[in-house]
């Protein structure tokens, strides 16, 4: 353990105590696992690349192989527990018949092994807001049973709609009630409480006090320490490192005695396993400029979420909503791009405040990664953020999209067999004055450079349909609270009007009849003065 030479400054009473306390606290993930009773919830506290713990999937899984332990398991995850892609799934460990009952995801990291396994009712699925159980954990600290909130409201999250239900045909219990207080509707969401939370973090010291100084953001990591310390559980974090020295207090974001395990993980990736460790990526240096377009640019060709000359289009449009002093959330998918599209437009970005839902203020957000901020401002934990956006934080806020209906509607939870999660999605939605929705016009649809000419292709299926599958954006509450609402393809931008898409934009040299309204499944308003598309969002190196 190299702790010999930091434990030979102290005194011998002070020494034994030291040794007693961490050596009983360092386990292999194996006799970790064992930790975990059967039908515990097990809340995994991390978001998808960022702090992810998905590595105990595997010892869980094979100590239910070996021993029918332990099983009908909840898993709880504000984020994704995982990605199902190659070099990622660990969760595909967790799929064998029995080990698990139900699973709570904010976002389900398009795992459609996980997914198919609720459409068979297998087990139970529910698709909690991320902003729900971020916030929830520190609410069970203050021993509150539940969380109201107007978030949600007349989307997926509300019992008049889905209610978080992701299973049909199965009766499984309600976690969310409509709630009318001093005549104004809620949602009341019962308190989850976590009897394992499992953690990642960077270094634990020789008493084994935690930090996640190496880690691009600390999510909720305190917080859901003191939830399961509270509810009589564990706690369970895997580092990178153990450190020779006691930490500076004010580094330390889980005292000792809330850990119960420490798992020594010295294959500990910081992000995705394509990626080195950076400084960069957790903030500990900042990057200077022209290495930052590298990286940008590397991230964008070749990262995990490869970025094309489509994406860029919509992120460079979306990047010219941007405007002096505007707070704005930058969320997952072609959002990402649009810190990087608008350094390349020369937009000076040292005056716009930039958010992530987990917790970072400030900085360029990495295209491949999400949650991954480099020149960081702050970093801070996620329920801290969530709180900021349910008090009215956000000026704009950059968001994603599955489908768009006639009535503006956007669904970004889930469609046919295709599972994603609504995230910290409504909590955007809920805060920001003007929102900005960037997505592809087609389902596969998007533009090729032929001979410095820009052609498009069309996809598979539109995305603009009649109605929504899932409603996790209500374009009637919106509009009642008088936001301006934009929808930015490649080929035309809308705009919510009345309750109705109205097209304002259209692509250079494309067909209004041919490549738009041929395509959608109703009829939009068009603008009396509809404009063309900057041209520059269509100069792309």
């Amino acid at each position: 353990m190299h702790l010999e030479k930091e434990i030979k400054k102290h005194g011998k009473r002070e020494r034994n105590y030291m040794t007693d306390l961490l050596k009983k606290k360092l386990m292999s993930a194996d006799e970790a696992v064992r930790l975990i009773s059967d039908g515990a919830a097990v809340h995994i506290a991390g978001t998808a690349l960022v702090c992810s713990p998905a590595k105990i999937f595997k010892s869980i899984g094979d100590s239910f192989l070996a021993t029918g332990h332990p099983r009908d398991l909840c898993i709880i995850s504000y984020g994704s527990p995982d990605i199902d892609a190659p070099g990622y799934n660990y969760f595909e460990h967790m799929t064998h018949k029995g080990l698990l009952k139900r699973v709570i995801g904010g976002h389900m990291g398009y795992h459609q092994p996980l997914f198919l396994m609720i459409r068979s009712n297998e087990i139970e699925g529910y698709n909690v807001s991320q902003g729900v159980l971020s916030i929830m954990m520190s609410e069970y600290i203050a021993g509150k049973d539940g969380y109201l909130t107007k978030v949600g409201l007349r989307t997926q999250q509300d019992p008049r709609y889905q209610g978080c239900k992701l299973n049909e045909g199965l009766e499984t219990e309600d976690l969310v009630e409509l709630r009318v207080v001093d005549g104004e509707e809620y949602l009341w969401y019962k308190m989850i409480r976590p009897d394992v939370v499992v953690l990642k973090a960077s270094y634990a010291d020789v008493k084994g006090n935690i930090t996640l100084e190496a880690e691009p953001s600390i999510n909720d990591a305190l917080a859901s320490a003191m939830a399961a310390r509270n509810n009589g559980g564990k706690v369970i974090v895997y580092v990178k490192a153990l450190k020779e020295e006691y930490f500076n207090p004010h580094i330390v974001h889980i005292p000792y005695f809330l850990v119960d395990a420490i798992i020594v993980d010295p294959d500990h990736v910081q992000t995705a396993p394509h990626l080195p460790y950076s400084p960069y990526f957790s903030n500990e240096k900042r990057c200077g400029e022209e290495e930052m377009r590298v990286i940008l640019d590397k991230e964008t060709k070749n990262g995990a979420r490869k970025r094309d000359i489509t994406q860029k289009v919509i992120a460079r449009r979306a990047a010219m909503e941007l405007y002096p002093d505007a707070v704005v959330n930058i969320g997952i998918g072609i959002p990402q791009m649009v810190s990087g599209e608008a350094i390349n437009l020369g937009i000076d970005m040292s005056s716009v405040v930039t958010t992530t839902e987990t917790g970072i203020i400030g900085g360029v957000q990495l295209p491949s990664v999400f949650g991954v901020s480099m020149n960081a401002d702050s970093v801070y934990d996620q329920a801290s953020q969530f709180r900021f956006y349910e008090g009215g934080g956000l000026d704009i806020g950059f968001l994603g999209a599955l489908e768009v209906d006639a009535a503006g509607n956007v669904n970004v939870c889930k469609k046919g067999a295709y599972l994603a999660g609504v995230g910290g999605f409504n909590f955007i939605v809920h805060s920001a004055k003007k929102l900005v929705f960037c997505f592809t016009f087609m389902r596969g649809s998007g533009y090729n450079s032929e001979n410095g000419k820009m052609v498009p292709y069309d996809g598979k299926e539109t995305k603009m349909v009649k109605n929504v599958e899932c409603i996790t954006m209500n374009a009637g509450v919106e509009f009642e609270n008088h936001k301006t609402v934009l929808y930015i393809t490649e080929r035309c931008v809308f705009k919510l009007k009345e309750n109705r898409l109205e097209l304002v934009e259209i692509a250079p040299g494309l067909d209004i009849k041919k490549d738009v309204l041929d395509l959608l499944d109703f009829k939009p308003l068009i603008a009396e003065d509809l404009k063309e598309m900057p041209q520059i969002c269509f100069e792309i190196k």
